[in-house]
């Protein structure tokens, strides 16, 4: 029980170790017993969706009988899916609750059991925090003979109307050229090729089949997990490679030179084709890990900005109460405007190929053009051990900030952002972020500025700044 903790999304933990039939069953009673609270208000239905992960399917039958006795309305999908695409079934349907058994771009020894709320977004924390408290209470109900049959769905009518209203399908109907799409053998292989079935775009998938061990591989869209990619795009010479995590809510961009687009160039390129070609208006917001380039942008056409802290759960909070034309996270997750509050790879690898197809551009071409109007965007991250957990981050960020020295890469520090971490910016633009993880003895570091050389010497300076910090 002790080892059951919602994280920034979701809980997670290595199969048959913590994350167990009885754990499983211990969160969902918890779960249940939670929404039949307030199943007045929002009704008894909650949908469920597992990944292709080891036994997924398996532990989203455990979680649906729980459900089921507890008096619950269940609906389990008929096939593994992604995160993104039960999230809108949940909206779609009108159901009050969605359940997720996946552990996302985390290695394969991994599963995990997200909460998704009427929204369609991850359960905010308080929801989360009521199902922990009930963890030690609740009457774990036995298995029984008597769950009626299981009902199910099929997302994929649903989840291909709501990816056909979110783009300009003509556009990506008359677009040109050859598509690498690498699955990592997760739960979104497939799903664009069946909205440019009718595309004039050549299109290859890498990593498709399911593989529960992801080929050896971790399943996120980062280096050096891409390198097949990298590999292909450059023999096939294509004109892009679209990459998705485990459960298709992260995405990955690989430019036709071959080179990996970090988030701080994915990211504005995809805001500033919601400001500049649909037209949307409003908040442009963050996750204090990303860069510069986004805040420019929405200056540039006089929009409201706001860093949130890490977490696209925050993002989520903004879009739901408040008009945003973009939000985004480090992470690789992303949302347009008029959308759902949740990150989503496939329809954002879509929007990426729209924008492609409106710009009549290479990708190379639209970050060289984006960087000559906004600036360049060199970032590193670079996570390194401390010799314990940091605990009191808000001790951490005082003793941060009273060790600062006047100027960095010789230019005055101009603001010092604390809250999730210290963030510090300087005259440029340019910013180093030092940011503890709490549990974990484990210091994080971020840095962009307009060349590598300058960025590597803020990670260099942030590694030296915290020795001697408990």
């Amino acid at each position: 029980m002790s080892s059951i903790r919602f994280g920034t999304d979701g809980w997670r933990g290595i199969i048959a170790d913590d994350f167990t039939f009885d754990n499983l069953r211990r969160v969902s009673s918890a779960a249940a017993d939670y929404f039949l609270t307030l199943s007045s208000t929002h009704g008894k239905r909650v949908f469920i969706g597992y990944d292709r992960r080891f036994f997924s399917r398996a532990f989203a039958e455990t979680v649906y009988d729980v459900l089921a006795i507890k008096g619950l309305d269940v609906v389990l999908s008929d096939k593994p899916l992604p995160t993104p695409a039960i999230s809108v079934c949940i909206h779609a349907q009108k159901a009050a609750w969605g359940l997720m058994i996946t552990a996302s771009h985390n290695p394969a020894i991994y599963n995990g059991f997200k909460v998704k709320d009427r929204y369609g977004r991850s359960a905010p924390p308080e929801v989360t925090l009521e199902i922990e408290k009930r963890l030690a209470t609740t009457t774990i109900p036995a298995p029984s003979n008597a769950v009626p049959l299981r009902q199910t769905f099929n997302f994929l009518p649903t989840y291909d109307a709501y990816l056909r209203s979110r783009l300009e399908v003509k556009n990506l109907h008359r677009m040109q050229g050859h598509v690498l799409f690498d699955y990592l053998h997760g739960a979104g292989a497939g799903l664009p090729e069946r909205l440019l079935r009718k595309s004039s775009l050549r299109l290859t998938a890498l990593h498709a089949a399911e593989d529960p061990l992801f080929g050896g591989f971790h399943p996120e869209p980062i280096d050096p997990w891409l390198n097949p990619l990298k590999k292909e795009l450059r023999r096939s010479r294509a004109l892009v490679g679209i990459a998705m995590d485990g459960d298709a809510d992260r995405l990955g961009v690989i430019d036709d030179e071959g080179h990996l687009l970090t988030p701080h160039q994915v990211f504005p390129l995809l805001a500033l084709h919601a400001i500049e070609h649909r037209g949307l208006r409003g908040k442009v917001i963050q996750a204090v890990s990303l860069g510069i380039l986004g805040e420019r942008i929405a200056t540039f056409f006089n929009l409201p900005f706001e860093e949130v802290p890490v977490g696209f759960k925050h993002v989520a909070e903004r879009m739901i109460n408040e008009p945003v034309a973009a939000g985004g996270e480090e992470s690789g997750g992303y949302a347009i405007g008029g959308g759902l509050p949740e990150r989503d790879g496939v329809l954002n690898g879509l929007l990426f190929l729209e924008m492609l197809a409106v710009k009549k551009k290479k990708p190379s071409e639209l970050v060289r053009a984006m960087e000559k109007r906004f600036g360049r965007a060199r970032f590193k991250r670079v996570d390194f051990p401390v010799p314990a957990p940091i605990i009191d981050k808000v001790q951490f960020a005082k003793e941060v900030t009273n060790r600062l020295p006047e100027r960095l890469l010789g230019q005055k520090i101009i603001n010092v952002r604390p809250g999730d971490g210290v963030k510090i910016i300087l005259g440029s633009g340019a910013w180093v972020l030092l940011r503890p993880s709490g549990t974990e003895p484990l210091l994080r570091t971020y840095a962009e500025t307009d060349s590598w050389k300058n960025t590597e010497t803020l990670l260099i300076w942030a590694k030296k700044i915290v020795r001697g910090i408990k």
